[in-house]
């Protein structure tokens, strides 16, 4: 399918969310106009708000009940392409509580896409590697776009309780069942690709006036850096890290990019265990903690992440601007812990 550049109608679903905010930011800077969808009437008011000049190629819809039928049908006329970042975020023990939504939301989205695909050209899916990876595994091994968590969804329907077995199940379930719908229904209008980020973080679009209102990435680096530690057994065993705004660009390119239609894409900007993160930001900072975690001999998970590199032309940031960017973040949240610094961020949008 052809690629969708500016200018442009671009939906994106989740435009308030920590993801959403900053793509809609660089989509409008970028040179398309912006639809997102948000909850509530106050959450748009606020995304618009924190786009200053940029609000006024931005309007917003509210979905209120993602998984209601035909939830986003008004939400896409007239779009020509979509950028899907909602998702359930949260983990829980109760396969039911996750599984179905993510998959229903997805093809949720696709029904109403399909309605009109007279004009829409491209979805962009917000994945992850926990749809690649193998969880649990005690095997170190490099994943590439051909991996499938086939094990997640075995140990789940096995009976596995594993909160990360369960959401990394239902990023797999929902992935495989957007690729069936296409193939099923026979869609031609638009295609599907499908980014795989990995963990990410990184500076927030707007103002945050609380630690409370972090989202889960952004609330375990702060652990990590100001406190030294997170228990958390997938970060412990390595995993994969990008900067928000560098994922937030990949959904850009992969919309431009012709050769990115029907493709999976791994989204990295390095492999890394939970003591780099709280090393790079002590060395930054002396004055936070130095980490008390264990360093594993072997990182568990590694990503190769050519294809990123070959169709998006993606070239991420280095870790230590974003965990710099990421401090000066933090320094201006109330109750963040976080003394202000003579330190200096470099950020840069994109």
């Amino acid at each position: 399918m052809p690629s969708v550049s500016a200018p442009s109608n671009a939906l994106v679903t989740g435009a308030n969310g920590y993801l959403g905010a900053w793509l809609v930011r660089i989509l409008i800077e970028h040179g398309y106009r912006v639809r997102g969808t948000v909850r509530t009437q106050s959450k748009g008011e606020i995304l618009r708000e924190s786009l200053g000049e940029l609000g006024n190629k931005f309007e917003y819809i509210i979905v209120g009940d993602v998984l209601k039928e035909g939830a986003f049908d008004d939400a896409v006329q007239g779009m020509d392409i979509i950028m899907h970042t909602l998702s359930p975020l949260f983990q829980s023990n109760e396969p039911d509580m996750i599984i179905p939504p993510a998959v229903a939301g997805t093809i949720g989205l696709l029904k109403s896409a399909q309605k009109h695909q007279n004009t829409i050209r491209r979805v962009v899916i917000t994945g992850s590697i926990c749809a690649v990876l193998s969880w649990p595994t005690d095997e170190p091994r490099v994943y590439e776009e051909t991996s499938v968590n086939e094990t997640s969804v075995q140990v789940v329907e096995q009976g596995s309780v594993d909160p990360i077995a369960i959401y990394c199940a239902a990023k797999t379930h929902s992935e495989k069942r957007a690729w069936a719908y296409m193939q099923e229904q026979n869609i031609t209008g638009f295609d599907v690709v499908y980014l795989h980020g990995s963990f990410f973080f990184g500076p927030y679009s707007h103002p945050v006036s609380s630690i409370a209102d972090f989202g889960e990435s952004v609330h375990r680096l702060h652990t990590i850096v100001t406190q030294g530690r997170l228990q958390n057994a997938l970060l412990e065993s390595g995993t994969g890290w990008i900067d928000v705004r560098d994922i937030a660009l990949a959904h850009v390119l992969a919309g431009q990019k012709d050769e990115a239609g029907g493709q999976r894409i791994l989204i990295s900007a390095g492999n890394c265990v939970v003591a780099d993160l709280n090393k790079m930001a002590h060395s930054i900072d002396p004055s936070l903690p130095e980490s008390t975690i264990g360093v594993r001999s072997d990182n568990l998970y590694m990503f190769d992440t050519s294809k990123m590199r070959r169709v998006l032309g993606l070239e991420p940031r280095s870790l230590e601007e974003t965990i710099r960017d990421s401090l000066a973040f933090f320094r201006t949240v109330p109750g963040s812990g976080m003394k202000q610094s003579s330190i200096n961020s470099h950020t840069r949008v994109v």
